[in-house]
């Protein structure tokens, strides 16, 4: 039973993802730090602000993951640019951190 509700999940998933998404580098976005790459991040962002099709909208929901698994705080009414910025932050003292 729980198999076949996780292959209709896994149906539905694919009908909701664009294929230029799917195919695309949004599925892995953490370099060797575990964190998103400036240009990665450069490119959602270009993608979001650019774009009002799918492929933008899909970008904009990755970057919101991307901070949500960062554990990076933001509001239904934070911009593109500052949600990158925090992101970024984070980032920055993540790598710079030591154990």
């Amino acid at each position: 039973m729980q198999q076949d509700e996780d292959n209709k999940q896994g149906i539905i998933d694919k009908i909701n993802t664009p294929p230029e998404v799917e195919n695309s580098e949004l599925k892995d976005w953490r370099n060797e730090h575990g964190y998103p790459s400036n240009n990665f991040l450069q490119s959602l962002a270009d993608q979001s602000l650019e774009d009002s099709s799918l492929t933008g909208k899909a970008a904009t929901e990755k970057l919101k993951s991307i901070a949500t698994d960062l554990d990076v705080s933001f509001g239904p009414n934070t911009s593109i640019e500052e949600l990158i910025g925090r992101i970024r932050a984070v980032s920055r003292s993540g790598i710079n951190t030591t154990t």
